[in-house]
């Protein structure tokens, strides 16, 4: 658990029950985690009392309602893989010269050994920023020919899928999307209440991991 927080930088209940104890009852969870937290190994905060306590290792990271989103992405990531899907990474923030996506992921057959990367972002639609303005750099990326020297580009099929998670409109935004880009490169958008939905039920979205 420690480590997993101190790589994702905060966890919130549910994900922490989900990636860490998916068969144990939530009310068995909050009590071990109110233990490790009255120990002093673990933190926790709220973000209002109407939201679960999110925890962190040492340092409460700083935009953390990104933090928690994007934590969300890889929770949802994790229950989508199977005995034919593994997860090969998931590198939060990574620079790529002006571009910086929330996340890059690479799954890999179990079989087939063939490799499908995504990029993804978390778009919190209050916070007023245009995302189109992201969907340009992603364009500017990919037409400068810039990220070929990176080391996935050998193993990848095809330049990764955009997948953002929003916690707005999917309609709106998709349609933002599409005048922004002129490059025509795939963006696959969803709502955080879907992925949400998904962690629960536990259907996953391994068809897309597959895309």
């Amino acid at each position: 658990m420690f480590r997993l927080l101190e790589s994702h930088g905060a966890l919130s209940t549910d994900q922490i029950k989900f990636l860490l104890f998916p068969s144990t009852c939530l009310r068995i969870v909050q009590r071990r985690l109110k233990k490790l937290t009255e120990s002093g190994r673990i933190r926790r905060e709220r973000i209002s009392i109407d939201e679960p306590y999110y925890y962190y290792a040492t340092k409460k990271p700083g935009q953390l309602e990104h933090v928690l989103g994007v934590s969300w992405i890889y929770t949802w990531v994790r229950l989508s893989l199977n005995d034919s899907i593994s997860l090969h990474n998931f590198d939060r923030e990574v620079t790529y010269k002006t571009l910086r996506p929330d996340a890059f992921i690479g799954v890999k057959g179990t079989w087939s050994n063939l490799f499908t990367f995504f990029f993804a972002e978390f778009d919190i639609i209050e916070s007023g920023h245009d995302f189109g303005e992201k969907v340009k750099r992603y364009c500017e990326y990919f037409s400068s020919g810039a990220y070929l020297n990176q080391w996935w580009v050998p193993l990848a099929k095809r330049f990764p899928i955009i997948r953002v998670v929003t916690t707005g409109n999917v309609k709106k935004l998709g349609e933002r999307i599409a005048r922004a880009n002129t490059h025509n490169l795939e963006f696959q958008v969803f709502s955080l209440k879907q992925v949400k939905e998904e962690c629960i039920n536990g259907t996953g979205s391994s068809r897309s991991l597959r895309a």
